[in-house]
């Protein structure tokens, strides 16, 4: 699915446009993001992170660097990722929506329809970030709103439709301007259910799906005679689209790779289901003749239909469409200017936050919660394990965020300290005075202090279970992660087996 382009080919081919006219540029060229949700970078934890803002502005810049000119949307929650912020989490995501809304300005994106979790926050902040931005807000008055703009020779309706609203008011909207529009466009944050459901209004030609939250990108299906594209979520790609109008009031044909290649894969997975179907039916003999011979037939309609996608399409005079999927893995180039803003933007984040959470203080032991104590404590009669933990990724995880301006960042000093959050543990500046930084010993082991002052009758976590591990190594940060396979890694000679004796020792 994930076609990778040579990340955009890395710079523009666009891959994946198979049949796609040589010599005629594009009449648009159409760049989409869904369900951002704020991200303005992936976790670096990940083996190969999809996403960046700085990433995704390289790619808009390239674009708009291209024959054609560029209309760049985002639909779906733009700015936030849940509707309902924790109090410790507002000023950061606040400072995130304003840092990426100033991106964005800059990358000139034309219009973005926000999702229901930026509209959930307080009036007031979003009549803020949106005074502050450079580009329009849609829907948020109303149910469906539309404004109009140019591009190139074209002339575009941009109608924004928020989640439940009704056919007849997008309709309204779309035919307030259909006669000077020469494309349509709608922007809906719903389901699957919705974005056919506007796509079969008249005069749509676009309907950019907003509002799903899926990893996967979509391949252009048609709702309608409009054409439903998405872009997967948290920025990890972007979907392009390049538009060849040729006729006012005709439909567009879709001639994209992308789409031949998932036609062609869902048909492989329906004849190899039907083909091994059928040689079972003739090898017991039970079923009837004629519907095995009806089996036959449909399958060979089925490998014809197959054969077809392999024969490249004819030059088309009319409307076409060639969409590509455009990931941003670690190696997509940077845009120079928005990587040294969003440094700045961890350096502020990090100050703040040290300020704001200077008095917050682990929560006091309760009956029965036992204290933290640090690695280092532990050390002093298991000193071959620390040894081999002050060398792990674990022992020096703390510095890895202080690297990066990273320490006090909420949605990473979790799990970079041991006892986060817990009783007597923890917290975005408390830890222990520097005991406690790094995934140390009572992060798998759990806390020490009863261990420590009675050794012999109380004891520690010694099998940690995979749950443990998983509160950090999960899919979003830790895709590789296999508990077997990591246990093996960690059960080493002096950490869990008995230290290597050196020979004549």
């Amino acid at each position: 699915m994930r076609c990778f382009l040579a990340v955009l080919a890395l710079t523009l081919g666009l891959g994946c446009t198979r049949g796609q006219p040589k010599k005629d540029a594009p009449s648009l060229r159409m760049a989409v993001v869904t369900d951002l949700k704020g991200y303005l970078e992936p976790c670096g934890c990940t083996s190969d992170p999809l996403g960046g803002i700085d990433r995704l502005a390289a790619q808009i810049r390239a674009l708009r660097d291209g024959p054609a000119p560029v209309i760049f949307l985002i639909a779906g929650d733009a700015f936030f990722d849940t509707a309902e912020l924790e109090p410790v989490r507002v000023d950061q995501a606040n400072r995130n929506a304003r840092t990426l809304a100033g991106i964005l300005t800059g990358l000139e994106l034309t219009a973005v329809l926000p999702g229901r979790s930026d509209r959930a926050q307080p009036p007031e902040a979003l009549a803020a970030l949106e005074e502050a931005s450079g580009f329009r807000w849609l829907a948020m008055e109303s149910d469906a709103d539309v404004f109009q703009t140019d591009a190139g020779s074209l002339r575009l309706a941009v109608v924004g439709v928020r989640p439940g609203a009704g056919r007849d008011a997008v309709a309204a909207a779309v035919r307030r301007v259909q006669k000077e529009t020469d494309l349509t466009i709608a922007l809906v944050d719903g389901s699957r259910r919705d974005a056919n459901r506007i796509g079969a209004v008249d005069g749509v030609d676009f309907v950019l799906q907003g509002g799903l939250d899926e990893d996967e990108p979509i391949p252009p299906h048609q709702a309608g005679k409009a054409w439903v594209l998405h872009a997967s979520r948290q920025g990890q790609g972007l979907t392009v689209v390049d538009i060849f109008r040729k006729k006012k009031d005709e439909p567009f044909m879709d001639r994209s790779e992308w789409s031949r290649s998932e036609r062609a894969g869902q048909l492989d997975r329906r004849i190899e289901d039907l083909s091994a179907k059928i040689a079972v039916w003739e090898k017991s003999g039970d079923v009837d003749a004629a519907d095995l011979d009806t089996q036959r037939a449909r399958l060979a309609e089925l490998q014809t239909k197959r054969q077809a996608l392999d024969v490249p399409s004819a030059q088309a005079g009319g409307n076409s469409l060639f969409a590509s999927w455009i990931p941003l893995p670690k190696k997509a180039p940077r845009d120079r200017d928005v990587e040294k803003l969003m440094l700045e933007h961890d350096r502020v984040v990090n100050a703040a936050n040290k300020v704001a959470f200077a008095d917050l203080a682990p929560a006091p032991l309760g009956h029965g919660d036992i204290a933290y104590v640090g690695s280092a404590a532990c050390g002093a009669c298991h000193q071959a394990a620390y040894a081999w933990w002050r060398n792990h990724a674990h022992g020096v995880a703390y510095l890895t965020l202080q690297q990066r301006s990273k320490e006090y960042n909420l949605d990473c000093v979790g799990c970079h300290v041991t006892g986060y959050d817990q009783p007597g543990g923890s917290t975005v500046t408390h830890n222990l005075n520097g005991a406690l930084v790094n995934v140390g010993c009572e992060s798998c082991h759990g806390p020490g202090a009863a261990h420590g002052k009675d050794p012999e009758k109380v004891g520690i976590v010694r099998d940690t279970p995979a749950s443990t591990c998983l509160q950090c190594h999960n899919t979003q940060h830790s895709d590789l992660f296999d508990f077997d396979a990591y246990r093996k890694t960690l059960v080493v000679p002096g950490h869990g087996l008995a230290p290597m004796v050196r020979g004549g020792d």
